[in-house]
């Protein structure tokens, strides 16, 4: 596809969002770092292991029916 003229003066699919570059670099305000921020409760993810394993076995009992059945 080729832009022509117009295609320079469109702004996008959304016209709010606008590019802006940042001018200026403050280092008199800092953040806390993320990983400081961060709350995991204590068991937290442990079933996706369980989940991914019995996905897998599904999905590979389903692969042997349809290959060989």
């Amino acid at each position: 596809m080729t832009q022509g003229p117009d295609d320079e003066k469109r702004e996008g699919l959304n016209p709010s969002l606008k590019r802006r570059t940042e001018t200026t670099h403050n280092t008199d305000i800092s953040s806390k770092a993320p990983l400081e921020t961060a709350t995991v409760q204590r068991e937290e993810g442990r079933a996706w292991p369980m989940i991914w394993l019995v996905t897998t076995i599904v999905g590979v009992v389903i692969l042997i029916y349809l290959v060989f059945g």
